[in-house]
């Protein structure tokens, strides 16, 4: 008798361990779905549930499960919720204009295909007279769309980005390159794309649009916010874990051009995470986080002078570290002397060297150093030694930088090795490497200075806009300027918000223009100009507040606002495309001249830009000058009013 009571009291204490070990479930997730509402008002009767339990879902109208229904059962099992409770979108039979689709279906279930085909004349998105389309969670992939055949194409209107010519129709086979304004993407999710010119259309339809990143699987034991369908390049994303559950990875994650970064965290109990990793005496572990999930692995490295002994790798199993390497002092294996080089030496700072130890290496006078100035004891052998290169060719002075200027002053010479540092006046942003170094009597680039931009209170008060916030002094290339429209007047319907907000680009500003809000006056054609033309695509008649941009031919200055728009029936004043000048070498015997610098020895000169020259050999600069003045010209509208020298009387 005391033998059964023995027996039961061990099986109900077994049984008892294992049922208080026994994972259980949370209140599910789900997206564009709902389980009954009084499973959230009585959450803690009801939940944490355990194994076998089930319940129901269902979805949003419009809205079906995996399976294609819209309402289904899930179970709770070791491993969570299953299946996992999700909601997809429907596809809708769609209306095909020019084709036709011979099922007879309205509704289409997640990866379901659908065959569909064009009449007579018109082909699909991928050039043929059939073809099958798959639905997706956020669609019909691809669209189903049937295109007239043509013998050429026309460029359609690109917001966001720009053609790399202003020519608008193209023959079959022709391509047309394009390139996407920073934080858009083209059609193929690129900056810049080429795309051909077929009968049915363009391969790939030109167009600038932000990246968007995938929708976000949901979580088991947790929930994240917000929740959207698609989410845009810069969006935050939240992660949250329900009660006796802890976040292993980062809460926070971001969608970037390459997709979401870092990885979704996920949701475990306490017994599956792993304390910081054990650090084995003289050894380094590279590591960031305090607490690791199972499965994951650390990398363990040994100190200087001392080699592994065991796996270079830990890893985490049900929350326990696996043994840990150890680091066994090597034996000291001594190098020899560090090895000779032609016109250099060796500074030694010993006279024996071992495992880690380093030598540096000096040129003598005439020579310079290639590679690296250092060598390296290891394992017995020294890393390979640098070169001495001999001085040949001095460089001239280094090259003038607008808006900039060398730090220390400028030399007449600079030996090879030699550097200068460039500075940007102020505001004035650098862009490249501030230093610039002589090598073989050529100086690396130097840096750009990149101009800012000073609000012009005449383009805000014609366009109808105030400042969102003061600014003092000027505005540094790159930042954001934020604008709003005056009271009583809006920005064109056809405009968004997000173009309130203009970036300052190398001095310029493009003013978002607001109109009246009650205003319906259109306009005409847009005026034409000498020597450019409208890069947007032209209409017929243009709504009130509606814009063109223009672009000038090549090496010609464009003055003005690049865009011109329809206010109350009128154009506003388009740009002016001012003639760049060419030098004239007969005129400069003429007035026995020569150029200053050979960079200035171009085909063509831009309005505004100046040029320098010098008298030649005993001649001098005509009286009645002044001489600094008189040498440096400047080219304006195509002409160049070039210095006289005369000859010593």
């Amino acid at each position: 008798m005391r033998s059964k009571d023995l027996s039961f009291i061990i099986i109900f204490i077994i049984s008892g361990k294992l049922s208080a070990e026994e994972k259980t479930c949370g209140l599910p997730s789900v997206e564009n779905g709902r389980i009954a509402q009084y499973y959230y008002s009585f959450k803690k009767y009801y939940f944490p549930m355990r194994i076998n339990k089930t319940l129901s879902f269902a979805c949003l109208a419009g809205y079906t499960t995996e399976t294609g229904k819209q309402e289904e059962r899930i179970t709770c099992t070791q491993e969570g919720w299953s299946p996992e409770p999700q909601c997809f979108k429907k596809c809708t039979k769609p209306e095909l204009r020019n084709g036709y689709i011979s099922d007879v279906k309205l509704m289409y279930k997640i990866q379901e295909n659908m065959r569909y085909g064009c009449n007579s004349g018109y082909k699909t998105t991928g050039g043929k007279d059939e073809e099958v389309v798959q639905c997706l969670a956020d669609g019909w992939s691809p669209q189903p769309t049937c295109r007239e055949e043509h013998e050429t194409c026309l460029v359609p209107e690109l917001y966001h980005g720009n053609y790399s010519t202003t020519q608008k129709t193209f023959r079959v086979k022709d391509k047309v390159q394009y390139e996407c304004a920073p934080g858009y993407y083209t059609a193929g999710g690129k900056k810049t794309e080429e795309t051909e010119c077929h009968t049915y259309g363009w391969a790939l339809t030109p167009k600038c649009t932000k990246l968007k990143c995938s929708s976000l699987r949901l979580i088991q034991n947790g929930y994240f916010h917000p929740i959207k369908q698609t989410y845009e390049e810069g969006d935050v994303v939240q992660f949250f874990c329900h009660e006796n559950y802890y976040l292993s990875g980062s809460d926070l994650i971001q969608c970037y051009n390459f997709g979401w970064y870092p990885e979704s965290p996920v949701c475990e109990g306490r017994r599956n995470r792993c304390p910081p990793p054990p650090l084995p005496l003289n050894s380094k572990i590279q590591t960031h986080s305090t607490t690791y999930r199972h499965g994951e692995t650390v990398h363990v490295e040994c100190e200087l002078n001392f080699e592994i002994q065991g796996s270079e790798e830990i890893r985490c199993e049900n929350g326990k570290w696996t043994e840990p390497p150890k680091c066994i002092e090597e034996k000291k294996t001594a190098c020899g002397n560090p090895p000779f080089i032609e016109n250099g030496a060796a500074n030694l700072n010993s006279t024996i060297y071992y495992n880690g130890d380093k030598v540096a290496y000096e040129c003598k006078s005439g020579y310079h150093l290639r590679g690296s100035t250092e060598i390296t004891c290891k394992r017995g052998k020294w890393t390979r030694p640098p070169e001495c290169i001999e001085n040949i060719e001095n460089c001239k002075p280094p090259p003038n930088v607008i808006n900039g200027a060398v730090v220390d002053g400028l030399l007449a010479s600079y030996t090879t090795g030699s550097s200068v540092e460039y500075r940007c006046n102020e505001y004035y942003l650098l862009s490249g490497a501030k230093v610039s170094h002589c090598e073989q009597g050529e100086w690396s680039s130097p840096p750009i200075c990149l101009e800012p931009c000073t609000i012009n209170v005449d383009r805000m008060y014609r366009n109808n806009i105030e400042m969102k916030w003061k600014y003092e002094g000027k505005v540094l290339h790159g930042d954001l300027i934020d604008f709003v429209c005056k009271q009583g007047y809006d920005l064109s319907p056809s405009n968004s918000l997000s173009e309130l907000s203009v970036q300052c680009n190398r001095g310029e500003v493009r003013y978002p223009l607001c109109i009246r809000k009650e205003s319906k006056g259109t306009c005409g054609a847009p005026p034409l100009i000498k020597n450019g033309v409208i890069i947007s695509s032209t209409l017929g008649i243009y709504e009130n507040g509606s814009s063109v941009e223009y672009r000038c031919f090549d090496h010609h200055f464009l003055e003005g606002s690049r865009e011109s728009y329809c206010l109350e029936g009128v154009w506003t004043t388009p740009p002016s495309c001012l003639e760049p000048c060419t030098l004239s070498f007969v005129e400069m015997e003429n007035n026995n001249v020569f150029l200053k610098w050979d960079f200035d020895n171009r085909p063509y000169i831009f309005h505004g830009e100046y040029i320098e020259f010098l008298c030649k050999r005993d001649t001098y600069i005509a009286e009645f000058s002044m001489i600094g003045s008189e040498l440096r010209v400047q080219c304006d509208r195509g002409q160049l009013r070039y210095p006289r020298c005369i000859h010593k009387g």
